[in-house]
């Protein structure tokens, strides 16, 4: 399914390398990791300096040649937690605390601002719980990503922070995929 806010979606980075996926047994490979590099400045921002994410190219929309360049990256967080931050308010990458030493992060927490929404769609009709499915913007301080979920709980607001989320909320996302729609070399 295409994000229907792709246009808006930019982070500037460079494509490190692409780790292709392993031999299926039935001949076809698993998906590739693409190994990325923000390369905006992260001042005012909590991520760590050369912080590397590892991306999934679920629909082989990259070019395996881009490898080794700089450019914009469109990324869309996906299978997010999310709820609303409490001040103090933070821009930026974590990465989960469990990967190893100069791993790629590859489900970061992330901290950012909604920027726009492309979907809120709750549904909660006959179920002893209620569903939301969801698709945001949000401005990271380093560059702006998607975010692409669907989350249950008993009660949503609770869990969210809020009955629907606005342009203008700080969120943090965690325990995301990192999908990438497409990656634009510099020239």
């Amino acid at each position: 399914m295409r994000f229907p806010l792709i246009d808006i979606l930019n982070l500037p980075c460079a494509f490190e390398r692409l780790i292709p996926g392993q031999l299926h047994p039935d001949g076809r490979r698993y998906l590739p990791l693409i190994v990325l590099r923000p390369t905006d400045p992260t001042a005012g921002t909590i991520t760590p300096d050369g912080l590397r994410l590892g991306v999934v190219d679920r629909h082989h929309r990259v070019d395996p040649a881009s490898a080794g360049r700089s450019g914009l990256a469109r990324l869309v967080f996906a299978l997010s937690a999310i709820c609303l931050q409490q001040a103090p308010y933070r821009l930026g990458l974590l990465p989960e605390e469990a990967r190893e030493a100069g791993a790629a992060a590859l489900a970061p927490t992330l901290f950012g601002r909604v920027v726009a929404l492309g979907a809120w769609e709750r549904g909660d009709a006959h179920l002893p719980y209620q569903t939301l499915y969801a698709e945001l913007v949000i401005d990271t301080g380093m560059g702006i990503v998607g975010m692409r979920t669907s989350l249950t709980a008993e009660d949503l607001t609770a869990a969210i922070g809020a009955e629907q989320l606005a342009p203008g909320d700080w969120v943090e996302l965690r325990r995301s995929r990192i999908d990438i729609l497409s990656f634009e070399p510099s020239a």
